[in-house]
């Protein structure tokens, strides 16, 4: 019996540490199923964060493109009362340069309104006066992009046109609004001049219901140049 006595605390002891090692084992499990599905958690959290910023620039791009869309105004209507003025040039082709130098606007300028030609530069409106000629320049830009800085437009801001080396001035007479099939504003009967036409508001979302109209006027020195005069050369 003394023996037995003595081996029982023993027993017990072994059967404490069985226990501790199992439960420690179990705990050991605890933690790595914890740290697993916590590791699990911050990888979904991240994905969900990541999904999230994702479908949030894809839909900017989206509306954007959209916006874009529908901001291509058709700035002259495709059905121009205007005459035919000379010969048809290739939409596109470079006509010569403008600038506008207050407002630190210098674009080449191109042939035709077409959504592809605007969105290169600012054109020349088909069938309106020619560079160098005694005639009404009309000239078309997207509001949001070449013409943005119109806006800002001053009575006697000066134009500058180019063309074969040879410079016009203007200066501007008026800015005022019009609706889109309002083109009387375009006739010859206004030259010698030039007209610069974009859609308004400028800060408008989607296609623009009315058309901010800029005349210009020439310089004498213009006139002259028009009238059949002297042609000085482009200064240095």
């Amino acid at each position: 019996m003394g023996r037995r006595l003595v081996g029982v605390p023993h027993l017990r002891m072994a059967m404490v540490l069985r226990i501790q090692a199992r439960s420690a084992a179990q705990f050991a499990a605890v933690l790595r199923t914890a740290a697993v599905t916590a590791l699990f958690m911050g990888g979904a959290l991240v994905a969900w964060a990541f999904y999230v910023t994702a479908d949030s620039e894809y839909a900017q791009l989206a509306g954007n493109r959209a916006l874009t869309a529908e901001s291509r105004e058709t700035i002259v209507p495709k059905t121009s009362s205007l005459p035919p003025h000379g010969a048809a040039v290739p939409r596109g082709t470079v006509l010569g340069k403008f600038a506008m130098p207050r407002l630190g606007l210098s674009y080449v300028l191109l042939e035709g309104t077409d959504n592809r030609t605007l969105d290169r530069s600012i054109g020349r409106v088909e069938d309106t006066g020619r560079l160098g000629e005694n005639g009404n320049i009309g000239i078309a830009g997207h509001r949001n992009t070449h013409f943005r800085r119109l806006e800002w437009v001053r009575r006697g801001d000066e134009i500058v046109l180019t063309s074969h080396n040879v410079e016009y001035r203007y200066q501007v007479e008026w800015a005022r609004l019009f609706q889109p099939t309002d083109l009387e504003v375009l006739s010859a009967s206004h030259g010698p001049a030039v007209t610069l036409i974009t859609c308004f508001p400028f800060e408008y979302a989607g296609s623009a219901p009315l058309r901010f109209i800029v005349r210009a006027l020439p310089d004498e020195a213009t006139r002259t140049k028009l009238a059949g005069g002297r042609e000085p050369k482009v200064r240095k």
